[in-house]
């Protein structure tokens, strides 16, 4: 593509990202609903599954999120009994959160539910292609980290 048709380019990828970004919502108003979690809290909870016990200082720097945001939606993450704390072994002022139960159910109950729009909405694809989305993909998120300077690609929910 010639480089004076950069901007029509970029308005294309606008448009079809703003598309993603209305379907996005639009399944986490269905996940909502299907008795899961607001995006905050899913981000927490995978969070806390990948790292496995850690604080939520670490959570709140792997994520991007505030501590305030973090301490807020931790607690009530522990009283729907997602996610339990402990004391931290090394420092007894500070606390542990780990994935209770009850929160790898929900994580097992959303992934299941996400698995199967995926694989409907990717079937049309092959191997290749989705490799290619994957490696652009990868290279956009990267460079808006880099730009933006927020949160830890590793630490956004996969579903």
């Amino acid at each position: 593509m010639p480089q004076d048709d950069r901007p029509e380019a970029e308005r294309l990828l606008r448009r079809q990202l703003d598309r993603l970004w209305v379907r996005q919502t639009l399944r986490t108003v269905l996940i909502e609903q299907a008795g899961g979690l607001d995006p905050t809290g899913r981000v927490i909870l995978r969070t806390v599954d990948r790292l496995g016990e850690v604080r939520s200082t670490v959570v709140a720097e792997r994520t991007g999120l505030s501590r305030p945001v973090v301490s807020r939606r931790v607690a009530g993450l522990v009283e729907a009994g997602y996610v339990r704390t402990a004391p931290d072994p090394d420092d007894g002022r500070a606390a542990l959160l780990a994935l209770a139960p009850a929160g790898r159910a929900l994580l097992d109950r959303l992934d299941a539910q996400g698995d199967a729009v995926f694989d409907d909405v990717t079937s049309v694809f092959d191997g290749d292609e989705l490799r290619d989305l994957a490696r652009l993909l990868t290279r956009f998120n990267d460079r808006a980290a880099e730009v933006l300077g927020s949160g830890d690609a590793a630490a956004v929910p996969e579903q």
